[in-house]
């Protein structure tokens, strides 16, 4: 038998595809979140930024994105 041998331009681009992947979940999970937060639904504002190119997107939601409402603290007597 042959021993295995891994071309490392292979591995990289897979390495780099996965990075890919990795970071674009984690991009719209924190708009997704962000949106729901805000009072908006999270679902429609995720596959806006995912349509309209993820960094575009993201950059787009971070800037025209609604004021967050405060939220009353309960305080107990």
């Amino acid at each position: 038998m042959e021993p295995i041998t891994y071309d490392i331009t292979n591995v990289l681009f897979l390495a780099l595809v996965g990075l890919y992947l990795v970071l674009l979940g984690m991009i719209l999970a924190y708009v997704y979140f962000d949106a729901e937060q805000r009072g908006l639904n999270g679902l429609v504002i995720t596959l806006l930024t995912f349509f309209s190119g993820t960094i575009a997107g993201a950059l787009a939601w971070l800037l025209l994105r609604p004021k967050l409402k405060p939220q009353p603290i309960p305080v107990k007597k």
